[in-house]
């Protein structure tokens, strides 16, 4: 009976340490998954854009076609609404900064424009808020296929 009694506490231990192991090798996997891994190589692309919201008590919308490079710069071109006044081809270009927690800064060529954000679906959205006083302004881009 004692041997029945080392083997049961024998087979206890073998099975326990063997489901701590299991357990840690899921959630080490798991946290490896949950960890973001981003660059300005994440946004390399095309992306199409929607904005919208107030610039000094203005209203603000927009629509446009972006091209990230992948290495810093990127380029638009958009149509524009400012007060229910349009304006088509309107071009721009810029710099951006993506850091490894995949938050991204934008800032375009004109100095006064800059943009922060968040990418999200491994580059395929990104959503950014202006930094600048007086506004509030919402961007949403779009990977394009």
């Amino acid at each position: 009976m004692n041997f029945k009694i080392q083997g049961f506490f024998t087979t206890l231990i073998i099975g326990t340490v063997s489901v701590l192991t299991i357990s840690d090798a899921i959630s080490q996997k798991v946290n490896a998954e949950a960890a973001p891994s981003c660059n300005n190589a994440t946004i390399k692309g095309s992306y199409g854009g929607t904005l919208t919201g107030t610039v000094s008590e203005i209203p603000v919308a927009s629509v446009g076609l972006y091209k990230f490079n992948g290495t810093g710069n990127f380029q638009i071109i958009s149509s524009n609404s400012a007060n229910g006044t349009i304006s088509t081809n309107n071009q721009g270009s810029g710099t951006y900064s993506v850091k490894q927690d995949c938050t991204v800064q934008i800032g375009f060529s004109n100095g006064s424009d800059t943009y922060s954000g968040i990418i999200v679906d491994s580059g395929k959205e990104i959503f950014l808020l202006a930094t600048v006083q007086g506004s509030a302004v919402t961007v949403t881009l779009k990977k394009v296929n």
